[in-house]
């Protein structure tokens, strides 16, 4: 036996074999970002440092790495790296109308998580998956919509989407690895006056099959707080900042007491700009009351990725220009949506041993003009762009289609 070890050690050094802390220690690193600010707002982490990247992990944060330990060496002097952005609404299923393809905005703008706010329906989960999640670099998610847009005209809208529960609650268990939960419009200019059974049978539906519950608000009837009563700690509110009747302020610009309880139980509230849903001067008056939101979306798609909405760089820059941090920015559009989608250990993180989802972000000075959904434009002295997307470890680019 002594004899075999000795062989077996010098058949290794003959073969040019390491021992592994040794083997370790010398492996280059896939990608090296050098001297970039690292922020990671889910640990209060902000410090000049280099990060490395090996086998789709973050492998190590340093003061200092040499250069020559990287194969793809990349300079983030003056730049600040970020965990990969998460847009918590956007409507990426482009095989239907509003859809975008994630990926090409997603190499421009460091948003390596996307999550598909109700696009399709529970008919429609097989199609997500196989042409919009598995192909995609970035990763994706989605929220079920509640029902089928195939209803017989002839049919009692309230008893159609009753027999919409159990199929749609079934499909959105079956599909937990990529399915979120449930989304519902709510507002009278989307479903009539049935606005508020429906929403009755979205929540009988989340408690039934244990899911969160997606809402977009925009105009009353139901009232903002016949909304709150329904929603429960988990749910999330989305178009918070809107101009609509159905929104968080009352007529004197006071965030309404009912808004307030559903965020003292738990109840988050997200952005979600879109083409008619977020407004300045709405969301400087919540601002100045200390109601943030707890998560920065875009609620991008056909009408509005080329203006007003564009993409998360913008939609942050447009809350910086209001007077939040860039560490308040950074957590709701990392950390903060990275617990709602919670699929992903370490997601929203910028750690050792996390997943190397990383943004390279710069704040460019200017003169800048910045275009709510209302189509009031505010000049900004400073605007965040993107200057490097990775996703599971790999630079993301776009694909010409």
């Amino acid at each position: 036996m002594m004899t075999r070890r000795v062989m077996l050690g010098a058949l290794g050094a003959a073969g040019g074999f390491s021992p592994p802390a040794r083997a370790q220690r010398t492996r280059l690193y896939d990608i090296l970002i050098k001297g970039g600010e690292v922020i990671d707002p889910s640990r209060g982490f902000r410090q000049v440092a280099d990060v490395a990247v090996l086998d789709g992990k973050v492998a190590a944060i340093e003061p200092e790495i040499p250069a020559q330990r990287g194969i793809d060496t990349v300079s983030a002097r003056g730049l600040f790296v970020t965990p990969g952005l998460i847009d918590l609404h956007t409507h990426i299923h482009h095989g239907l109308s509003i859809g975008i393809e994630a990926d090409p905005v997603a190499a421009r703008s460091g948003t390596t998580t996307w999550v598909d706010a109700g696009t399709f329906a529970h008919t429609e989960i097989r199609g997500f998956r196989r042409f919009i999640v598995e192909p995609a670099q970035a990763r994706i998610y989605g929220f079920v919509y509640l029902y089928p847009n195939n209803r017989n005209p002839d049919e009692d809208p309230v008893k159609y989407v009753e027999r919409m529960l159990d199929p749609t609650g079934r499909a959105a268990v079956a599909n937990r690895d990529i399915i979120l939960g449930v989304k519902l419009q709510i507002g009278s200019n989307m479903n009539g006056r049935y606005s508020h059974d429906f929403l009755k049978i979205a929540r009988r539906l989340c408690d039934k099959y244990q899911l969160p519950l997606l809402a977009h608000i925009s105009f009353a009837p139901p009232s903002t707080d016949q909304v709150m009563e329904l929603m429960r700690p988990g749910d999330t509110v989305t178009h918070c900042y809107n101009t609509h009747t159905l929104g968080i302020l009352d007529a004197n610009g006071k965030i309404k007491p009912s808004v307030l309880d559903a965020r003292s139980r738990g109840v988050l509230f997200d952005i979600g700009h879109g083409s008619g849903s977020f407004n300045f001067d709405i969301a400087r008056k919540a601002l100045d009351q200390g109601f943030l939101p707890d998560s920065i979306s875009t609620d991008v798609y056909t009408q509005n990725v080329n203006g007003p909405v564009y993409d998360m760089p913008t939609m942050m820059s447009k809350m910086l220009l209001l007077g939040m941090t860039i560490e308040d920015v950074l957590k709701r559009s990392t950390a903060n949506p990275a617990r709602v989608v919670n699929r992903v250990d370490g997601l929203g993180t910028l750690t050792v041993g996390g997943p190397a989802d990383i943004a390279v972000l710069e704040i460019v000075k200017g003169q800048f003009q910045l275009v709510d959904a209302q189509r009031n434009i505010r000049t900004a002295a400073e605007k965040l762009i993107s200057r490097l997307t990775i996703c599971r470890g790999k630079r993301l680019v776009a694909v010409p289609g």
